[in-house]
């Protein structure tokens, strides 16, 4: 006993310094678990706010509204998956849009697909139309009707039938109809009320978006607030400051070696 009383009173400054070094590794140790689980707490409502704004996403229906230029703009909620846990349905759907798209890369390189089904209601009414004598027998009607709303927006149609007459009847004999469209759309995701949405436009009239849908694809495992931090570290250090020889002498001065590193993550940058 008289001994062990001896060691501490001759090595009072290590046995000290050791008790500190305890606390301060259980201090940092507890904040350490604190933030992990805030970490997680956040991995959960981040999950569970995609699962909601998905569901809502799925009961949501095409809304149309006017813009300021009196064009129809269409939108939807946007989907939102996470690329590294799709199921088979969503993994097959996504690269069925891909190969649509003719693009090879891997889901993980894909940020955003959008698909699009429209219904055009059209009409030509008085087109430009002449009639080509050719013989007593044949004649040949001509039709010609164009429309440019502007540079990208536009209708073509032309037509040739040529009628035949046999006795008092005038039957076709052969026809032609061509007819070409130039159309722009226009599309965006924006934010409304926390929920992605997908909106789409077109000067051109008489469009209607008989579907929409945006799928928007994240990576939880490239977001850095969505991971635990790795604050515990070891490496080799040189530092200028206190130490503690071996005479147990406490004195200021460089020193060099291998430790356990502790940083926080707010004294990260």
């Amino acid at each position: 006993m008289k001994n062990f009383l001896n060691y501490i009173s001759n090595n009072l400054n290590l046995i000290k310094y050791a008790l500190i070094a305890v606390f301060i590794l259980m201090f940092l140790r507890q904040c350490n678990q604190i933030e992990n689980l805030k970490t997680e707490v956040k991995q959960v409502e981040t999950v569970a706010n995609r699962n909601y704004n998905n569901l809502l996403a799925s009961q949501d229906s095409i809304q149309v509204e006017k813009n300021k230029n009196g064009q129809l703009v269409s939108k939807i909620s946007s989907y939102q998956l996470e690329v590294n846990s799709l199921g088979d349905k969503n993994g097959k759907l996504l690269k069925s849009y891909l190969e649509l798209l003719n693009s090879n890369d891997e889901l993980s390189n894909t940020n955003a697909v959008i698909s699009a089904e429209l219904e055009i209601k059209d009409s030509i009414i008085n087109a430009k139309s002449e009639i080509v004598y050719q013989s007593d027998e044949t004649v040949k009607l001509k039709f010609n009707d164009d429309k440019e709303w502007d540079k990208y927006n536009w209708r073509r149609f032309n037509a040739q039938i040529q009628l035949f007459k046999q006795d008092s009847l005038f039957t076709i004999q052969n026809s032609q109809f061509n007819f070409k469209q130039g159309i722009s759309l226009t599309a965006g995701i924006f934010e409304n009320k926390g929920r992605q949405e997908l909106r789409i436009s077109t000067p051109y009239p008489g469009i209607e978006f008989t579907q929409i849908k945006n799928i928007n694809l994240v990576n939880d495992k490239l977001n850095p607030s969505l991971q635990k931090p790795k604050n515990w570290g070891i490496g080799v250090g040189i530092q200028y400051g206190i130490n503690l020889n071996n005479q147990q002498i406490v004195n200021w001065g460089p020193s060099i070696g291998i430790g356990l590193y502790y940083t926080p993550s707010w004294l990260r940058f």
